[in-house]
């Protein structure tokens, strides 16, 4: 790489400008517009070489170019993108470029839902236990950037999407997990199919001197367990049952199993993080903790003192002895569900916002089994209503809000001692609000507002 033209000036692009600089690779940095909120760094990277063209795109941008690198927003529709790939130009995702360029050891983590969860935890595993490490992604943190630093004796845990996996050509972590897959991004990647086949990406460049493992549970990654055997060693993750290598639950005890050896960490009940979504998320990291060589002993101090992320099923407080709790970050049904699943108490819901377009069946039959109150808002609220009164959710339980506080309050008005009241609301932010942190964070401001 000489000439590199990158797609997005967003946290993925300009930490690739910065490694690429390093490198001495004449850089265009190309977006539509200038939303870079640190001019500063603008400035220094101005200052190295770089080139800011903002505005319209046109294949003029691939003149002289050798490599493009696509920030994952960029679908491979791009007429960019299109053209590049017809000129025979590589493009490449900003995860391509930092396997290129670190000589440490690559534990990654892909899956719809549970991956910043699962990421964030690895690294407080890491970080206890003093190896060199760095933890980026897709958690908004630049990989490529971060991982050039960590030297070749230590460990990175990363978080990758299906947008970055498709652009990949040799990536190739030493352990990976897929904690599961359901529907989502149809909008990006228009069929499950090609979704699935972004995330199976994930294990294209291992070998049988890697590990890959996969969630048992999740039909859709265990159906994928013949085509990664043929490149590399599987084991398997399981809450239910007892699997021959991998990750599982004996009752309450998280358990790792490897080369014939069981590692018992702890009890669920020793954990901050609760529901089978968590427990999920507990073992995958563990088990990626233990494939880099993290103890035992990190792996369950870190287990019992992690907290649950921001806008993850977030205790927000109890009022009256009913508890709130955040879930902003169920942007899908399968994330919804998990939200619902995770308490044995009446669970008064509140759903809607952007809508995907998803089946609602499974969802709304879980409603129907789970949810006290069923509290709609947003642009999804229609469809949704409709979907609940064909599953035979009660009429009388079904209940519209026309704002977030309106949805609050009547959570409030309906919930009696020992309630949960949660947002998990199945879809996207963009109606209401830029993005699903600033709506959980609306919703505890509300919460934290109530007498």
């Amino acid at each position: 790489m000489r000439n590199v033209l990158i797609l997005g000036a967003g946290i993925s692009g300009l930490g690739a400008a910065h490694v690429l600089l390093k490198h001495g690779v004449s850089v265009l940095i190309s977006d539509l517009k200038d939303t870079i909120q640190d001019k500063k760094e603008k400035e220094a990277l101005s200052e190295r070489g770089a080139v800011f063209v903002f505005g319209t795109q046109t294949e003029s941008l691939l003149d002289g170019i050798d490599t493009v690198v696509v920030s994952p927003v960029i679908p491979a529709e791009n007429p960019i993108v299109a053209a590049a790939v017809k000129k025979g130009i590589p493009v490449i995702s900003e995860i391509e470029l930092a396997y290129r360029v670190t000589k440490a050891t690559i534990l990654a983590i892909t899956g719809t839902n549970g991956k910043t969860t699962t990421t964030t935890l690895l690294g407080s595993m890491i970080s206890h236990s003093g190896k060199p490490f760095a933890l980026a992604g897709n958690l908004g943190i630049s990989l490529s950037r971060e991982a050039e630093l960590v030297p070749s004796d230590g460990l990175i845990a990363a978080e990758v999407s299906s947008f970055q996996l498709e652009f990949i050509k040799s990536f190739k972590p030493k352990a990976a997990v897929i904690l599961n897959i359901t529907p989502d991004h149809l909008e990006r990647h228009h069929t499950m199919e090609a979704y699935i086949a972004a995330k199976a990406r994930i294990f294209e460049n291992m070998d049988q001197s890697d590990c890959l493992l996969l969630n048992a549970e999740s039909p859709l990654v265990y159906g994928l367990k013949d085509e990664a055997e043929k490149h590399t060693h599987v084991c398997l993750l399981s809450t239910k049952h007892e699997v021959e290598e991998g990750a599982f639950m004996d009752g309450n005890t998280l358990v790792i199993r490897r080369n014939g050896k069981d590692i018992r960490l702890c009890s669920s009940d020793n954990l901050k993080l609760k529901g089978a979504q968590n427990m999920e998320d507990c073992l995958a990291a563990a088990f990626l903790a233990n494939e880099g060589g993290v103890s035992p002993e990190v792996i369950i101090s870190s287990l019992k003192s992690f907290e649950p992320l921001p806008n993850r099923i977030e205790f927000v407080r109890t009022i009256n002895e009913v508890s709130y709790y955040n879930d902003s970050k169920a942007t899908n049904t399968d994330a919804a569900i998990k939200g619902m699943e995770a308490f044995s108490k009446p669970v008064i819901l509140i759903a809607g916002g952007y809508d995907k377009g998803t089946d609602l069946t499974e969802f709304m039959d879980v409603v129907k089994t789970h949810v006290k109150e069923l509290i709609l808002l947003g642009a999804a609220a229609d469809r949704f209503e409709k979907a609940a009164a064909e599953a035979g959710v009660s009429k009388a339980s079904i209940h519209r809000a026309d704002s977030m506080a309106d949805a609050v309050k009547q959570g409030q008005k309906f919930a009696k001692p020992g309630d949960i009241v949660i947002l998990s609301p199945a879809c996207s932010s963009f109606d209401m609000y830029h993005n699903m942190e600033e709506r959980g964070m609306d919703f505890k401001r509300i919460v934290n507002s109530l007498a």
